[in-house]
């Protein structure tokens, strides 16, 4: 089994496990980091799900005949409704991580990555991982070496690795957030740009040992090889 049947399957059913899957899982550190984000992800969504329904006697309104008729589904329908309604205030009210340093918290937490060795990502890989968050690289992108697709701050993106003559550079592209203008990372030993890119953005970022240069050649070139797709 290889990474992309893997991906499959955990996307299929995220807590099922064959034989092969959990023997490419004990050898491929990047897809049980990919396993666990699905499992935290169906865990949120089992607790927002998880929301007791009021009995209706409980209303101030339930002596009216036509609430006391109301049936159950409705009641768990607007329970559910309520609940999504809840989620999506309490996720505006909470402080947000700053991207950049969200950025460099993530890199930091796939060490896995810079380790990749400096061979291409196979097609079929790197296609998967760029067309389940609708994007996709112009033909002649430089050599990705990691490719992987993340869950980060509610989305799943492509997180990818090239290669360059100064070492290893990190590229996450960030289809659903917005910079006015480029943003520089300079934070935890790392540096680098998040870049506005059409109807999103992309951050590129390096250990702080690879030159700027370097790390504005890569911007370059992933800003025009970049496409969002619908």
């Amino acid at each position: 089994m290889n990474c992309l049947d893997a991906r499959r399957a955990l996307g299929e059913e995220p807590e099922g496990r064959t034989p092969e899957l959990e023997a490419h899982l004990r050898g491929c550190a990047d897809c049980t980091s990919y396993a666990a984000e699905l499992a935290a992800q169906e865990a949120t969504i089992r607790r927002a799900l998880a929301v007791p329904v009021p009995p209706p006697g409980r209303q101030r309104w339930a002596d009216a005949p036509a609430q006391r008729a109301r049936p159950r589904w409705l009641a768990l329908a607007a329970g559910l409704t309520g609940a999504a309604v809840l989620s999506g205030v309490l996720w505006v009210l909470q402080p947000r991580e700053a991207l950049a340093t969200a950025v460099v918290g993530h890199v930091v937490n796939e060490p896995q990555a810079w380790a990749a060795p400096q061979v291409p990502v196979p097609p079929e890989v790197l296609g998967y991982v760029l067309s389940r968050s609708g994007v996709a690289l112009a033909p002649d992108a430089r050599l990705v070496s990691y490719a992987s697709s993340c869950f980060f701050r509610g989305w799943y993106v492509p997180h990818l690795v090239v290669r360059t003559p100064a070492g290893p550079v990190t590229v996450i592209v960030l289809r659903h957030e917005h910079v006015g203008q480029p943003t520089p990372i300079d934070e935890g030993g790392y540096r680098g740009v998040i870049v506005p890119a059409g109807r999103g953005a992309f951050a590129v970022l390096a250990p702080a040992a690879v030159d700027a240069a370097s790390i504005d050649v890569v911007t370059a070139r992933v800003a025009a090889a970049v496409r969002f797709i619908d």
